[in-house]
């Protein structure tokens, strides 16, 4: 049962990364300007497309927060601890291979 719950925290954290807003991202912002440059997209296109990008991480976030409270009921306080300490490790360990590949951006001049 542990590992379902870690299983599941870890997919809904990096959906949440991916797409929804926070944690520097823009409500797929990204997303939109290379779908921009590659298809070609009008203006009102891409306006469009952060819009359904912005409203999917929103409905992201709610499905996150939900199935975390769902997680959180099942769990003792000290394994709740313990998870929170989980996901703080995971988060610096992704900003460590974000500032990773900034570095190699930058050193390959991109």
């Amino acid at each position: 049962m542990k590992k379902v719950a870690v299983i599941l925290l870890a997919v809904f954290s990096t959906a949440a990364f991916a797409y929804g807003p926070g944690h520097g991202h823009k409500g797929g912002e990204r997303m939109v300007e290379h779908m921009s440059e590659k298809l070609d997209l009008s203006e009102e296109q891409s306006e469009q497309m952060k819009a359904i990008f912005e409203e999917q991480g929103k409905k992201m976030k709610a499905l996150h927060d939900e199935t975390q409270g769902k997680i959180n009921a099942i769990l003792t306080p000290e394994q709740q601890e313990k998870m929170a300490e989980m996901k703080e490790q995971r988060k610096e360990r992704w900003e460590e291979r974000k500032e990773k590949r900034k570095e190699k951006m930058e050193k390959r001049g991109e």
